[in-house]
C-alpha cells in the first residue's frame, strides 16, 4: 500500500471491526484504521464482537487470535463465512498456515505494520 497522500482515503466507506484484549493494541489499530478513512467499531472479547457483528453491518474484522474466553478461532467458526476476518497473531504456534486453515482470510504478524494492516484490509474489503 501507498504510503503518500492517498492512504487516509483507502478505506472511506468501509466498516471494520477491531478485536483485542489490549486496550492499548485496540486503540492503536482504531487509530491506525481510521487514519486510513474507516469507519471502525471495537470489541474487547470474541462473543462481544459477534454480538457487535449481529447489531450492525461489519465488511473486515481484525481480530486477535488470543482472546479471554472464547478466542479468534472460535470468532472466524462464526461469522467467517459472512465477514472476512484478519488474525492477529504474536506468531507463538499460530503462524499463517494454521490461520488460514481454520478460516481467517489474513494474517498479520504482532506487533502490526500500519500500512500493511491498512492493504490487507482494503483488499478484503474490495473482494467481499
Amino acid at each position: 500500500m501507498a504510503r503518500g497522500p492517498d492512504v487516509p482515503k483507502a478505506l472511506l466507506g468501509v466498516h471494520v471491526l477491531v478485536v483485542d484484549d489490549d486496550p492499548a493494541a485496540r486503540g492503536l489499530l482504531e487509530a491506525v484504521l481510521t487514519y486510513c478513512g474507516a469507519f471502525v467499531s471495537a470489541a474487547a472479547t470474541a462473543r462481544e464482537a459477534l454480538d457487535q457483528h449481529r447489531r450492525q453491518p461489519i465488511d473486515v474484522v481484525v481480530a486477535a487470535v488470543i482472546l479471554p474466553g472464547e478466542d479468534g478461532y472460535w470468532l472466524v467458526r462464526e461469522i467467517g463465512a459472512r465477514v472476512p476476518v484478519v488474525a492477529l497473531a504474536t506468531g507463538r504456534g499460530h503462524g499463517p498456515d494454521r490461520t488460514l486453515t481454520a478460516g481467517f482470510q489474513g494474517h498479520l504478524r504482532k506487533p502490526v505494520d500500519p500500512w500493511e494492516l491498512c492493504g490487507i484490509v482494503a483488499g478484503l474489503a474490495r473482494k467481499a
